[in-house]
């Protein structure tokens, strides 16, 4: 998979490919400017773009806006240090395909950069509450899994009881923990009922 980088300081140009090389993608092109950037994507069209969201003459919202209209078909994922749910909102409606922070750590803003290039919605959970309404942040599983957890079931009696396997089940809480941003299980229970997401689970 071809990648281009957008990003105004080098350093994180430098350590941004670094991550995407360990997920199997190929950076061909990092610029500090994005009307530099589109000027090469209209010659070398790529699979997937990483565009910081201040930049200088053009600005990340603006980029994202020009490369959707050059490269429909492309992944687009918006980078940026401020965890600004409007701006997470704004982003996901000009186009890209995920908002990440910079402030996470590697391993993980790698994973979350792999999700974006596989064709998925990725936002960070700091900012997901503007883009997805709440019933529409968790799956239909994740919500049935939840609601067993608030039932004080285990993970082994709640896969019995949706005949699914244990390692399911708990896969299916990571997924919620990371979604509302919480670590433990009575966490994302409580956060759950605070949004009203078990009502109907």
């Amino acid at each position: 998979m071809r990648a281009v980088l957008i990003d105004d300081h080098q350093l994180v140009l430098e350590g941004l490919g670094r991550v995407l090389q360990r997920q199997g993608m190929q950076v061909v092109g990092t610029f500090l400017d994005s009307a530099e950037a589109c000027r090469f994507l209209r010659q070398s069209p790529v699979d997937f773009v990483v565009v910081d969201l201040r930049l200088g003459e053009m600005s990340g919202l603006q980029a994202v806006r020009e490369v959707r209209s050059l490269l429909p078909r492309s992944r687009i994922a918006v980078l940026t240090s401020y965890d600004d749910p409007a701006a997470a909102s704004e982003a996901v409606r000009a186009g890209a395909t995920g908002f990440l922070l910079k402030t996470t750590l590697s391993s993980e803003l790698g994973r979350q950069l792999r999700e974006v290039a596989d064709g998925n919605l990725v936002v960070d959970a700091r900012v997901a509450s503007a883009v997805f309404e709440p019933r529409r942040l968790l799956g239909d599983s994740e919500l049935k899994t939840l609601a067993l957890v608030a039932a004080g079931l285990t993970n082994r009696e709640i896969g019995a009881r949706l005949h699914l396997s244990h390692h399911t089940i708990k896969d299916h809480l990571t997924k919620a923990m990371r979604k509302l941003g919480t670590s433990t299980r009575a966490e994302t229970v409580a956060k759950a009922v605070q949004q009203g997401l078990l009502e109907r689970a």
